[in-house]
This record gives C-alpha cells, sequence and structure tokens, in this order.
C-alpha cells in the first residue's frame, strides 16, 4: 500500500507543471494572440488608395469642375508639379470666377455621390469677400483626395504670341522646352518654317501663319507678302501659297505691314480670305493707324490685338520690364496679348518670370483661347494720335 502511495505521489509531481513551462506556454499564447489581432486589424483598416484609383478621381473631378464653369473656372496645373499632388491630402488647387462658384462646389459634391466618397466641404470667407472652399475626399476613411477652391471676380487671362519664327529651329526647341502654351507664329518660305510648324504643334503648341505685309518703309517683310494694291484673287492666292508651307495654322497676324494695314480695302480682301478658311487674326499693331483690327471685328471674324511689344531691345532687363507691363495692363483689362521673338534674351526673361504668372493668378493660354473669351468683344486698342 505504501508502495502505491508512493508511485502516485511521484506521478502527481512529473505531471505537475514547472514554472519554466508555464512561462514558456503564456509567451506562445501571447504571440498567436499579437498575430492574429494584427491580421484582423489589417482586414478591419482600409488599405491607401492605389495610384491609379487615385489619379482617376483627381480626372472625374477635374473633367466635373471644368464642365460646371466652362470658361470661369482655371484648374491650376503648375508646369514643375505632378497632378494630381503625389500626397492625398495635399489640395489641386481652383481659381473660380464668382458666377460659377456655387455650380463648381455643387458639381464636385454630384460627383462625390457618384464615385461613392465621403466629402467634408469646407467653405469661409477669404480676403474680405471671396469665398473660400476646401473640399477634402475620402473612401473608407482612406484620402481620395483634396481641392481647394478659390472665388475671384474675374479671371485673369493672357496669352503671348512667339513671331518670326521658321528661321532656327534651336530657337524654337528652346521655347518649347518651356512648359508654358506659347504660341507659335511661323513666317512662310523659310528654309524651317515647315518643320517648326511640325515641331510646335507635336509639342502642343498652337501655330498661327506670320502673314508677311507690306511696310511703310523701305524694308522688306520676305516671301509671301500681302501688298497695297492687290486684288481679292491674288490676296486668296497668296495666302494659300503661305499656308502650304506652314501646316497646322488656326490664325494669322501681321508681319511688319505698316502700310497694308491702314488700307481698308485690302483689310477686308484679307479678312474675307481669313474668315473662309476659318481662321483668327491678331492685329500686330506696328502702327497706331492700323485699320485692321476694325475691319476683322466689323467682318465678325475673331479678332484681337497686340497690347505690348516684349522685345523692341534685344535685352533681358528690357524684357523683364515689359513683361511686368504686361502683367500690368492684364490686371487692368482683364486680358491681354503680347508679342516676342525668339531672341534669347527673350526666352531667358520668359523663363524667369513666366512662374510669376502662375502665382499672379494670370492663366497663360493660347491665342485662340484667348480670342474666344467673351471679354475680349468689349476691348478695342487705344486710338491713334492726331496729326
Amino acid at each position: 500500500m505504501a508502495r502505491r502511495l508512493a508511485q502516485r505521489r511521484s506521478k502527481r509531481r512529473l505531471l505537475k507543471p514547472t514554472p519554466r513551462a508555464l512561462a514558456l506556454v503564456f509567451l506562445g499564447a501571447l504571440v498567436i494572440l499579437i498575430v492574429v489581432l494584427i491580421g484582423l486589424r489589417r482586414r478591419l483598416t482600409p488599405q491607401p488608395l492605389a495610384e491609379t484609383e487615385r489619379r482617376q478621381i483627381a480626372e472625374h473631378f477635374r473633367g466635373a469642375i471644368r464642365g460646371a464653369g466652362g470658361k470661369q473656372v482655371w484648374v491650376k496645373e503648375p508646369p514643375y508639379a505632378p497632378f494630381p499632388p503625389r500626397r492625398a491630402d495635399a489640395a489641386a488647387e481652383v481659381v473660380v470666377a464668382s458666377s460659377a462658384f456655387p455650380e463648381v462646389l455643387s458639381a464636385i459634391e454630384g460627383q462625390a455621390r457618384k464615385d461613392g466618397l465621403e466629402i467634408k466641404p469646407r467653405v469661409t470667407q477669404a480676403q474680405e469677400r471671396w469665398r473660400l472652399a476646401d473640399i477634402r475626399l475620402a473612401r473608407g476613411h482612406q484620402p481620395a483626395g483634396r481641392w481647394l477652391l478659390r472665388e475671384v471676380g474675374q479671371l485673369r487671362r493672357a496669352a503671348i504670341i512667339i513671331d518670326d519664327l521658321g528661321q532656327d529651329l534651336v530657337a524654337a526647341d528652346q521655347l518649347l522646352a518651356l512648359p508654358y502654351p506659347l504660341t507659335f507664329s511661323v513666317l512662310p518660305h523659310l528654309v524651317h518654317s515647315t518643320a517648326t510648324a511640325e515641331e510646335a504643334h507635336r509639342g502642343g503648341r498652337e501655330v498661327m501663319l506670320h502673314l508677311p505685309m507690306e511696310p511703310d518703309s523701305a524694308a522688306k517683310p520676305g516671301a509671301g507678302e500681302i501688298r497695297v494694291g492687290m486684288r481679292e484673287a491674288e490676296v486668296d492666292r497668296v495666302v494659300d501659297q503661305d499656308l502650304s508651307s506652314v501646316p497646322y495654322v488656326v490664325g494669322v497676324n501681321n508681319h511688319m505691314g505698316s502700310r497694308a494695314t491702314t488700307d481698308a480695302v485690302l483689310m477686308s480682301e484679307l479678312i474675307k480670305a481669313l474668315a473662309e478658311r476659318r481662321l483668327f487674326f491678331v492685329d500686330s499693331r506696328t502702327t497706331a493707324k492700323s485699320v485692321a483690327f476694325d475691319v476683322a471685328r466689323r467682318e465678325g471674324l475673331p479678332t484681337f490685338f497686340r497690347s505690348v511689344f516684349l522685345d523692341d531691345t534685344e535685352t533681358v532687363p528690357y524684357t523683364l520690364g515689359q513683361l511686368r507691363e504686361f502683367r500690368h495692363v492684364i490686371e487692368e483689362q482683364g486680358t491681354a496679348l503680347a508679342i516676342g521673338h525668339p531672341y534669347p534674351s527673350t526666352i531667358q526673361a520668359l523663363a524667369r518670370f513666366l512662374p510669376d504668372f502662375e502665382r499672379s493668378d494670370i492663366q497663360l493660354v493660347p491665342a485662340s483661347q484667348l480670342l474666344s473669351l467673351p471679354e475680349v468683344t468689349h476691348l478695342k486698342p487705344p486710338p491713334a494720335p492726331g496729326p
């Protein structure tokens, strides 16, 4: 009997876990619990949106904003910054004219519903009377995008035409390297006329014909010139020949022409030829006595005029000064057009100054887009000085 009791006690001692064994079991259970909790958290926590999905969402909203605001909205896409911003909580900026602000805000809310997104708009008053809307989008508590709407009284827009292209491909390439929608105006019948127009078109730049016209001097405007005394058929033939050497043309501005543009009969014939080809006309205003703009407007052709020449003097400081004058005109009128040339000093000045347009809420657009704005129809060049 005593022997059996001793065996039972020994067996109980063997079955009783030691403190070390208990600790190992506890640690093992704790590790398993942590792994389970991490897995559960991953399943319950929404993952950040994929880059492609976030980009698609941004495209949807950009389209909705432009559709609602039309010409009264500017979705800013800074030249050296990605769109949409790399971070989902960084704002894409939109400048909206007062008349379109409610419609744009409503379009954003509607698009959020279509895309199944949570939206948190916060509208505040900024700069006295202008509204500011900070709109954050989310899906499953993960940021899906952010839009900052800034209200302004009127959007300010400008166009810059670069004349005399077609002589040098190097200058054209340097202008194409600037990430701004400069308008390329190409002289006809030059060695690089066609190539320049083709490169500009491939680079997404608008192409114009820089039409040679008779000056009030002994200067030679070059081949393809429109001269005083030409009849309608001859004007039509010359325009056709000039256009054959410059593809992708959407509009015309005069090269020289201080005599031709003062002749109302000749200008009427030219405007008819351009209207038949659905080309707009920009009066370079090489003389204050030009009637080209008045004739074009009277004939109903889309038209505008040059406010500032950027580079009568070929230096960077001079062109920077002219760009500042150009900005002043834009701020006064709401819109304006400048003309420059492919000089090294002009290209340097543009590279330095154009980022300031973005900061000043001035949108640089192609010439055709400027001519389509309603506010352009109310503007006209200053009258010629009296005798």
